[in-house]
């Protein structure tokens, strides 16, 4: 009896830790002239039978691939759902490297619309798990040979793609960073102009420059590249913008490369409206403005984060009442301080304790930044 109780012991902790069922799901970029014919269905057919590891499932979780197609627009776009039943540790790279070597061999034999799009995986409870969420990130690394990050959609769904850092957390909510909102005028007037006059500058692209000096705004100049310096670029700029751009040689940008934001970027990263994508290790949280707002309730008069100060709910609330940063008509409100520190803590921004609350631990290493969809991310060659 000793000797089957250790034997069953031993199963349960090595074979099903914990059995994991993966829905994964891959967008492809719509093609006007895509065609789901006969012939694609039955060579897929032979691949999915190829690729076919059992689940004991049928449907979206099924282990035998199924693709559908979409209509966009004036092209027709292609989705390939399979799913994959992880028993045991030791087989997850496997498993799921098929998974994605079947969307690769799709897209290689012209068997789907185009290239990965997007890159979605479900399973249960992945915003908690992060031990699979590291797998897959290695699976993902060495499949397509790039490392990726995990936007949360739900607690349930992630999906596979990249992020580039603007700055932390706490020099968004302090405005001292590199991305300042004081510029914001003179990157929107460069804008509008690019694209009024689009056929003008066709062969060069436009840059800032930001660069940290004495006090909280950053200083900025904007710069150009091309294949060689163009004085009538540089005086209609500065004729119609007053923005004097400094060309920067390919090999210099090149070598330089980190230093140079593209004007989007750096207007979104500057924005002082809306919610933020703040990415936590290794996967990216949406936090909404009203949840801005509450953090701003966790930093002392100095703008300095209060990371080991445990805080009573009255304590936040009376801040609350006196913030600047809440809305004046929700400052008296404690539905929506329970309401906002709820999620606060579900997302991982906030840590409770009974009834008493503080920052995350790591919450100063929280990244600003915006997450890209695969294809997105290939389109803008960022």
């Amino acid at each position: 009896m000793t000797v089957m109780t250790q034997t069953l012991k031993n199963f349960r902790e090595n074979v099903l830790p914990r059995p994991t069922l993966f829905d994964i799901l891959a967008h492809f970029e719509p093609q006007s002239h895509y065609q789901f014919s006969r012939r694609v269905r039955n060579n897929f057919e032979e691949l999915a039978n190829k690729y076919y590891k059992s689940t004991w499932m049928l449907g979206s979780y099924g282990g035998k691939a199924q693709m559908q197609t979409d209509i966009r627009g004036i092209g027709v776009a292609s989705r390939i759902e399979i799913g994959r039943l992880v028993l045991r540790e030791g087989n997850f790279q496997a498993l799921i490297e098929s998974a994605f070597e079947l969307f690769q061999q799709a897209q290689a034999h012209q068997l789907a619309s185009g290239n990965i799009d997007r890159l979605l995986v479900r399973f249960n409870k992945s915003d908690e798990r992060p031990r699979d969420r590291q797998h897959l990130g290695a699976v993902f690394a060495k499949v397509f040979g790039e490392q990726c990050t995990f936007m949360n959609h739900n607690e349930n769904l992630l999906e596979m793609g990249h992020s580039v850092v603007y700055q932390t957390i706490v020099q968004y909510l302090r405005e001292d960073g590199l991305y300042h909102s004081a510029h914001r005028n003179r990157i929107e007037t460069v804008q509008r102009h690019l694209q009024q006059e689009v056929g003008r500058y066709e062969n060069f692209k436009f840059y800032v420059r930001p660069t940290a000096v004495e006090g909280n705004i950053p200083r900025l100049d904007f710069c150009y590249t091309g294949a060689e310096p163009d004085k009538m670029v540089e005086a209609f700029m500065t004729g119609y913008t007053e923005e004097h751009p400094e060309f920067v040689a390919p090999d210099v940008f090149r070598a330089q490369r980190p230093r140079f934001v593209g004007l989007k970027a750096y207007e979104r990263a500057s924005r002082r409206y809306g919610g933020l994508w703040i990415l936590q290790h290794d996967i990216v949280r949406f936090i909404s403005p009203q949840q801005v707002s509450i953090l701003y309730l966790f930093f002392n008069q100095d703008f300095q984060p209060e990371e080991e100060s445990w805080l009573s709910w009255d304590d936040l609330f009376l801040r609350q009442q006196i913030s600047p940063f809440v809305n004046r008509s929700s400052r008296n409100s404690q539905t929506f301080l329970e309401m906002i520190l709820e999620a606060l803590v579900r997302n991982g921004f906030v840590e409770e304790d009974g009834d008493v609350f503080r920052l995350a631990r790591g919450f100063s290493n929280f990244k600003h930044v915006s997450f890209y969809q695969l294809g997105d991310y290939r389109r803008q060659g960022i």
